[in-house]
């Protein structure tokens, strides 16, 4: 996995997510063939793809626009669906370290958005999150 800083794309082994793609163009790619597709409304809607081995990514769409792209490096404890606040913390880590190995040292804002790295502990989950802008 890479993340183009000049242009928000995210390059996987099995294909890119561009933020210039709409929807359509996106769900007839090779990457969104085993999607999970989720109509949240009829603003939105949640596309969860694997895109790499111990990669998972949500997309979250607006209308046709992607705005949000959540990515989760997955460890050992996601094969036996084990879920506590310590171990979303080390993965927040984990994801803490990875960017700053690719990026640098955070913030990391860009013209086209930025990304984040963050803990929810109200849904007890650690994601890397790239917000595009409007």
């Amino acid at each position: 996995m890479k993340i183009n800083v000049l242009d928000g794309a995210i390059m996987f082994e099995g294909g890119l997510i561009r933020p210039m793609v709409d929807r359509e163009r996106f769900l007839a790619t090779d990457l969104a063939k085993a999607a999970e597709v989720k109509l949240v409304n009829n603003e939105c809607c949640h596309i969860t793809i694997a895109p790499e081995i111990g990669v998972s990514a949500k997309l979250l769409y607006r209308g046709n626009r992607l705005h949000q792209v959540y990515l989760l490096l997955k460890m050992d404890s996601d094969a036996t669906n084990e879920w506590t606040a310590e171990l979303e913390l080390r993965r927040k880590r984990l994801h803490d370290a990875w960017l700053g190995k690719e990026l640098g040292e955070p913030p990391y804002q860009y013209s086209w958005g930025n990304i984040v790295s963050e803990f929810d502990q109200k849904a007890c989950v650690s994601e890397i999150i790239l917000t595009y802008a409007d």
